[in-house]
């Protein structure tokens, strides 16, 4: 692109930049898309269990527990749905 610059001088702008398309970009690589990724994907998520089985047993424990959870957690949690249900009505 070229630009003069003369402010003595108001004359019509012109075009002095060429337009050129470039062709388009061919893809590169097999004509064939390659699935290859995703199979190791899938089969990654199949061979993953469904059940963890240490969280299995925490939670047995858990529950197992009558002092689970803490009374103060309890309590606090009481008073923050209190506060939520005065908030709402």
């Amino acid at each position: 692109m070229e630009i003069e610059f003369n402010p003595g001088r108001y004359s019509e702008p012109g075009v002095s930049q060429s337009v050129t398309r470039r062709a388009a970009a061919q893809p590169v690589g097999p004509a064939a898309p390659s699935f290859e990724r995703s199979q190791s994907v899938e089969r990654a998520l199949a061979e993953t269990p469904e059940v963890r089985p240490e969280k299995v047993e925490r939670a047995r424990v858990y529950a197992a527990d009558v002092k689970y959870p803490p009374d103060e957690v309890l309590e606090r949690l009481s008073h923050l749905l209190a506060l939520k249900m005065k908030g709402t009505s």
